[in-house]
């Protein structure tokens, strides 16, 4: 081979690493860009969600005010005027109505128009079903625009009695879920009902409403979890696509997808490449024609010293230097490679230094990291985390789930990142580990595999914790709420004067702070009913007195239990065994029978006799109504001449839940 033709190559090989590196740097950039692009279409799938869900919230609470109004005016003349009056005000929803059980139209924003009857339609049977809010089919009638269902069981004595209806438009929908200037370019959000059809789209809603999700991404609707993947929409845009399926929360019933455009993310990638490929390839071409220059001057025997140094050099003899004629070509191209080979002795002596201090990084770091090659499968080094979370190196453990991700990496090339799998220690205990894997070029061309293993039992744990926490004080709240809400309506409406509902008022509520703080108190969630007995009757000294076995009572068990036992002890503080110069006192005694029941008895004795009362007052319907509902039981009352007797009947609390399952019944 001639000289120059030897030079040319030497140059193009020298610009071949170049190459590589360029590429292997665009292939960083794009698994760093989608795997931005990824986490941003999550998020923006999942803001859409909350939106479309904070949307039905809204929807939910307008249908349960109209079905509760409903439910105690009933139907009256004007009723659907006043439903249309509703409806022009609010223009997402293109009808509003109220339908019996039997699904006959009550009254509605429609007036005498049809539908009459919703008894064949599947949100209404399955509200019916359910007893719950319900969000149905995309549905279009003639003559008017594609809409969204929506019901809401009103239920009185645990049944449904009435099911408050509205139609959302989908158009309307269409235009809301995105603020203006949130979506990105050539992006896209898509809401589908569970049977695929579009309920919602933007950009270009009047396109693809009420059309179905095409059949390559119709299992997408249906998918057991949320995920992300790379699609060609039906607009023709390739898009880095989000989406969370019908049947998983937030929004169970709906389907939903965010999309961002990869053009416009990749835009500024590609136009760096281009703009260094042709750096590259300029480079290439002008160090060709200078070799090719250099070659026809150059002379044979300096060249072959030269290229006799060179490969003993190459073979290992870091000492390897050549003869070295100053002014001229071949001299300066010989003075050239004795620097770069003492340059690139320093420099390795300089890698081998930086290699002893990065493994000192590594086993102080607090990820597990482990390396192989590829393809053998042979473990290189593992650094002192890894050694001291992870099962010894050859064991049976490179057989279990946990090292998968690295054997695919090895054999097949795939990259893992972030999988969370389970894990048991030496010591026996279990934790969680985040699990990244990932097959990468090493120096030389060598490929090797490397696994970050990331202990997050501790942050598992946490998460589960808040979620607990935070599920649980919402739900106590909105029980507390409403039962304050309740018991200030009937109180007012059986007061004659402001100073009494104060009076009244304030000591029911004083009863369910205290429960309330008993409660957050405790730390299984539970009150015993003897610290509720004493906190109501203590105040009274040794004239009341109590006795039972243990008996932890649940949240909504808690209050309904506290309102009660304060109303029995108002009751005998005014009128019974317990009022001034009745010289008596009361006995409170509860067991549980071999049935699961619980058995109370309430029982007042006075020297002086107590007289009947004259009208049933709002605290013994509070009695009867909160054993019957939040108890599940009974309330018996027995006037006798020495004083009244209260009887209740009902089942022992299971264990106390996280949360219960129903809130406490709102007073009629």
């Amino acid at each position: 081979m001639r000289l120059s033709t030897r030079i040319i190559a030497l140059c193009a090989a020298a610009v071949l690493p170049a190459l590589a590196i360029q590429a292997w740097h665009e292939v960083a950039l794009r698994e760093a860009r989608i795997a931005a692009v990824e986490q941003e279409a999550r998020r923006f799938a999942l803001q859409s969600a909350s939106e479309v869900n904070r949307l039905l919230e809204g929807a939910r609470s307008l249908l349960a005010a109209v079905g509760e109004a409903h439910l105690r005016s009933g139907s009256f003349p004007g009723c659907s005027d006043g439903l249309a009056a509703l409806r022009g005000r609010m223009e997402r929803y293109l009808s509003i109505g109220i339908a019996d059980a039997q699904g006959n139209i009550l009254c509605s924003s429609n007036g005498e128009g049809p539908p009459h009857s919703i008894a064949d339609r599947d949100f209404f049977r399955a509200a019916i079903e359910s007893g719950k809010f319900e969000v149905g089919r995309l549905s279009q009638m003639q003559g008017r625009a594609p809409f969204l269902p929506i019901a809401l069981p009103i239920l009185e004595g645990g049944r449904p009695v009435l099911v408050a209806i509205a139609a959302f438009d989908s158009a309307w929908l269409s235009a809301n879920l995105v603020a203006d200037g949130a979506l990105p370019p050539d992006g896209s959000v898509t809401v589908a009902d569970r049977d695929g059809v579009i309920v919602a789209r933007h950009p270009q809603p009047e396109r693809f409403i009420a059309t179905p999700i095409p059949p390559a991404f119709r299992h997408l609707v249906g998918a057991p979890a949320p995920g992300v993947m790379q699609v060609t929409s039906q607009d023709g845009t390739h898009r880095i696509l989000a989406y969370m399926p019908a049947e998983q929360p937030p929004l169970q019933g709906l389907y939903i997808s965010a999309g961002y455009g990869t053009a416009a993310a990749f835009a500024e990638i590609d136009l760096a490449t281009r703009r260094a490929v042709l750096m590259i390839l300029a480079g290439l071409a002008s160090a060709l024609a200078a070799a090719w220059v250099f070659g026809r001057l150059a002379l044979r025997d300096p060249v072959d010293r030269l290229l006799d140094t060179m490969r003993r050099w190459t073979a290992g003899d870091r000492g390897a230097r050549t003869e070295a004629t100053q002014g001229w070509e071949v001299g300066r191209l010989a003075a050239g490679f004795n620097a770069m080979a003492e340059a690139v002795q320093l420099r390795e002596e300089r890698l081998r230094q930086e290699e002893t201090r990065l493994r000192a990084v590594l086993d102080q770091m607090p990820v597990a990291v482990v390396l192989a090659e590829i393809p053998s499968g042979r473990e290189t080094y593992r650094n002192a985390r890894a050694g001291a979370l992870l099962p010894p190196q050859g064991a049976c453990a490179m057989t279990d789930p946990l090292a998968e991700p690295l054997r695919r990496a090895i054999t097949e090339g795939v990259a893992t990142e972030g999988l969370e799998l389970p894990l048991r220690r030496a010591d026996g205990t279990e934790t969680f580990l985040s699990v990244s894997a990932a097959a990468v070029a090493a120096a030389g061309g060598e490929r090797m595999a490397v696994a970050a293993f990331l202990d997050i039992g501790a942050r598992r744990h946490a998460e589960r914790q808040q979620a607990l926490l935070t599920a649980e004080l919402r739900h106590r709240v909105k029980n507390a709420l409403a039962v304050v809400q309740a018991v200030a309506a009937q109180t007012l409406a059986q007061s004659e004067t402001l100073a009494e509902f104060k009076q009244n008022f304030s000591g029911r509520l004083t009863h369910l702070a205290r429960a309330q703080d008993a409660l957050f108190e405790s730390a299984d969630g539970t009150v015993e009913l003897s610290a509720l007995v004493s906190s109501t009757l203590a105040p009274f000294g040794e004239i009341v007195r109590w006795e039972g076995p243990a008996l932890p009572l649940p949240a909504k068990q808690t209050l309904a239990m506290a309102l009660v036992l304060h109303e029995m002890a108002t009751n005998a503080a005014k009128h019974g065994a317990l009022r001034p110069g009745a010289g008596g006192g009361v006995t409170i005694a509860w067991r549980l029978s071999e049935d699961g029941q619980v058995l109370l008895d309430w029982t007042e004795t006075a020297a002086a006799p107590v007289a009947e009362p004259t009208r049933r007052g709002f605290g013994g319907r509070l009695i009867e109504r909160c054993v019957a509902h939040d108890l599940r039981g009974q309330a018996t009352r027995e006037m006798r001449p020495e004083g009244l007797r209260w009887h209740l009947r009902f089942p022992r609390p299971g264990p106390a839940a996280a949360i219960d399952a129903m809130p406490i019944a709102m007073l009629g």
